[in-house]
């Protein structure tokens, strides 16, 4: 079992990830982790001829930007009234593209998590797209935690997975079952239909995958769900409502299901929003 984990916090310092900044600090201190606070800049555009004066203008605000970064953390540590002894932390900053930057940096410095927060009042499915969220998301090769502007830390004790029976899927809930042995949490994998391929179908294929499940997976916390409902959204809402769940989890092949679901242009989502204080992890297979 791992001694510690590595999240890579992404922050903008706007207003909008403030929530998503405390729920990593004490997401951090929860699982004994180390947290990296990265936020990426924009450098002065270059003049025409590159000078020795330009050089010296982009260290210097790259120095600034590392100290407002510093200030920035040790205003939120405070905040908390957490000790820096008590939390390992670091800064980074980083001149270039947030979405870019942050999956570059991720894999260099082997994080475990990226954790960002949701742009937005409604809801992820308004506020993913056409962010350096969502590109994020797509890009990332790690697990990335979505942190709802709304949503506190509580601990972590329920989780749900849902899972479309893939079986990139595996490695995600090998992951997801060390991760809740850690915490000592409840890990439900959860199917949502609708019975549109006949119900007897439908429990075929979800007693087949849970018995691939529990013949790869050991670990006595884990529970097996299939619910039905018209709406995936409206289920999957529903469903960790009831189960008081504090992290819903996603490993959508490709980004199919989170587009299915998010993308506010496709025809089938369009009345559909995913309304949610519950923070949404993406594990990419």
């Amino acid at each position: 079992m791992r001694k510690y984990y590595k999240i890579l916090l992404a922050t903008d310092y706007s207003d909008a990830v403030i929530n998503a900044e405390r729920y990593a600090v004490q997401f951090a201190k929860n699982i004994n982790a180390i947290i990296t606070f990265f936020h990426a800049y924009n450098s002065p555009l270059p003049p025409p001829k590159i000078t020795m004066s330009y050089e010296e203008t982009l260290q210097k605000f790259k120095t600034e930007e590392m100290k407002k970064l510093i200030q920035h953390r040790n205003d939120l540590f405070r905040s908390l009234n957490i000790n820096h002894d008590k939390l390992i932390s670091e800064c980074v900053v980083k001149d270039g593209s947030a979405g870019n930057k942050i999956c570059k940096y991720a894999k260099e410095s082997n994080a475990d998590f990226i954790i960002i927060g949701s742009h937005g009042e409604s809801g992820f499915r308004d506020v993913l797209f056409g962010s350096h969220t969502w590109n994020v998301i797509k890009k990332s090769l790690i697990p990335v935690i979505i942190v709802p502007k709304d949503a506190l830390f509580t601990g972590i004790k329920n989780i749900v997975f849902g899972t479309e029976y893939r079986e990139g899927e595996i490695s995600a809930l090998n992951f997801l079952a060390q991760f809740s042995k850690q915490l000592e949490a409840e890990l439900i994998v959860l199917h949502v239909t609708n019975y549109v391929l006949s119900k007897a179908f439908e429990k075929e294929m979800f007693e087949k995958f849970k018995n691939d499940i529990e013949g790869k997976i050991s670990y006595k916390k884990l529970k097996m769900r299939l619910i039905k409902n018209d709406n995936l959204i409206d289920g999957l809402n529903k469903f960790c409502e009831n189960e008081r769940a504090d992290l819903l989890v996603m490993a959508p092949e490709k980004q199919i299901l989170f587009e299915k679901i998010f993308l506010p242009s496709a025809s089938s989502t369009r009345k559909m929003s995913f309304h949610s204080t519950i923070p949404l992890m993406t594990i990419p297979d």
